[in-house]
């Protein structure tokens, strides 16, 4: 028996449009979670396929659809965080699968981190027949995330869990700079909470011609621009005078002066020569 879904622990917002093709196996991932109190929020945008009826179809007092004119997915994400009412709130796409212990692993890692906006789990990538190609597994550490974040976005969307409270802070997802909405919600997440990261394989992202992260215009420009920003963003930028890493120390310098903060770059350097020969001291 189900828990009672009045009472959920985690709100599973998935917004699809013409997504038939997927969408069976990706709801099927998150009604067969080990964590069994949850409420999955479907947003249909506008859907022209079986998409409707395979929705239909479901038996899972669990699942709610909501319907909407084609409005983009900005809107439809904002509108599965409208209604939707759990303290935890997941993302996932519908073209992706949840391995079944995710919701339970990175809820009990954000109550052990109550500082944490997010808890970012290890994603393995497949193609359009599910095989495994390989995988991304991003640091556990705060500032090493925040570094990331400024040399590109390295967060696969779908397979976040965030808090409600830090979501409530930062503010709904913006249309602002193209298909990049999970990007800029990273950096307001980041200022005032901390990110976390798992290794653990838990989140299955599928790579294929169709997904909107491929075919959205637009979103290369509105990545620059909002990258741009990010470089003026103090509560990442503390995180640049910790680099150890070489590699990771020139790529930083390198992406400070393309951005125009030389005296950035420079700091970056400084600080990695200083802390390489304190300890080799």
């Amino acid at each position: 028996m189900h828990a009672e879904i009045s009472k959920p622990r985690v709100s599973v917002v998935l917004p699809v449009r013409d997504g038939a093709r997927y969408l069976r196996d990706a709801v099927e991932s998150v009604l067969d979670q080990t964590l069994d109190a949850l409420e999955l929020v479907v947003v249909d945008d506008g859907s022209e396929d079986e998409t409707p009826a395979l929705l239909a179809a479901v038996d899972d007092p669990r699942l709610r659809v909501v319907r909407q004119e084609r409005l983009g997915l900005v809107a439809a994400l904002n509108r599965g965080l409208a209604v939707s009412s759990a303290p935890y709130v997941a993302r996932h796409d519908a073209d992706d699968v949840s391995m079944a212990q995710r919701l339970e692993r990175q809820v009990e890692l954000l109550e052990l981190s109550p500082r944490a906006a997010l808890v970012i789990p290890g994603v393995e990538l497949i193609d359009e027949e599910a095989r495994p190609v390989g995988e991304i597994v991003l640091p556990e550490r705060d500032a090493a995330l925040r570094r990331r974040l400024l040399l590109r976005n390295p967060i696969t969307h779908g397979s976040v869990v965030m808090r409600r409270d830090a979501l409530e802070r930062a503010g709904e997802y913006r249309a602002d700079y193209g298909a990049n909405e999970d990007y800029d919600l990273w950096r307001r997440l980041a200022r005032h909470w901390e990110l976390t990261a798992t290794p653990e394989l838990l989140y299955r992202y599928r790579i294929h011609g169709e997904a909107v992260t491929r075919t959205e215009p637009g979103r290369v420009a509105g990545r620059e621009e909002l990258r741009d920003e990010l470089w003026r963003e103090p509560a990442l930028l503390r995180a640049v005078w910790g680099e150890r890493n070489q590699a990771e120390a020139r790529a930083l310098a390198r992406e400070a002066l393309r951005r125009k903060r030389p005296g950035v770059a420079a700091r970056v350097l400084a600080g990695y020569l200083v802390r390489r020969a304190t300890t080799s001291a």
